[in-house]
């Protein structure tokens, strides 16, 4: 199980990267999104040619790259929609449970059906060199690309929680709130401000949510000085 919950652990470090970029794409799409606004007033009224069909198609681009590839980040921070109201209210067992039918059951299995719809779709796109019916249009298969490449991330993330549910279940891993979260982080930090370095079995009790091996060093650190 360590070491399933240290591939965990790396697949929601690439989540967390993958989530920064999706938040650098996301002010791209509204500056984007603003300069199409001004420029259609613009060409309206100065006569000037700023707005094209690329750029206007280039917004709801942008917008399905952060749809599609921001999926798996979400999943991994816990922020999906929940519809159920008796999920919150359940012990973490019991929670860890149900992440771990529904993620085998139901969000897997998923992903693989959409993959197998998804590629042949793009192939047939990306054969026909596949653009837009619009004048000055953009291509329609990298759009249609990010389909397979969002669900495979998906299904990466799913890997990763169902293996966190299953640590869960064992007894080897904790699941944690936001603010629980946050004071792991600044657990870390003060580690750091107090000069130590965290080493594996500190750094792996943080993120497994055990931080009693951090502490330890902490005081460690405190002591030596």
């Amino acid at each position: 199980m360590p070491a399933l919950l240290g591939l965990a652990r790396a697949i929601d470090r690439f989540s967390s990267w993958l989530g920064i970029l999706i938040g650098g794409v996301t002010l791209l799409m509204i500056g984007v999104g603003l300069f199409n606004v001004f420029g259609r007033f613009a060409d309206r009224y100065l006569g000037t040619a700023f707005s094209s069909n690329s750029l206007l198609e280039l917004q709801w681009y942008l917008f399905s790259v952060i749809f599609l590839l921001g999926g798996a980040y979400v999943l991994s921070v816990d922020e999906h929609v929940r519809v159920d109201v008796l999920y919150g209210r359940l012990a973490p067992k019991r929670r860890a449970l149900i992440n771990l039918l529904g993620t085998l059951l139901f969000l897997l299995p998923f992903c693989v059906i959409v993959l197998w719809v998804a590629i042949p779709w793009f192939q047939l796109s990306y054969g026909i060199q596949e653009s837009s019916s619009d004048p000055g249009g953009l291509l329609r298969w990298p759009i249609k690309l990010l389909l397979p490449i969002g669900f495979v991330l998906l299904f990466i993330q799913g890997v990763s929680e169902a293996i966190k549910a299953a640590g869960a279940l064992s007894g080897h891993y904790e699941y944690r709130s936001q603010d629980e979260l946050d004071e792991v982080t600044a657990l870390a930090a003060a580690v750091q401000l107090e000069g130590g370095q965290l080493d594996r079995a500190g750094l792996d009790g943080l993120l497994v949510g055990l931080p009693d091996e951090a502490e330890k060093q902490m005081n460690d650190n405190q002591r030596k000085k």
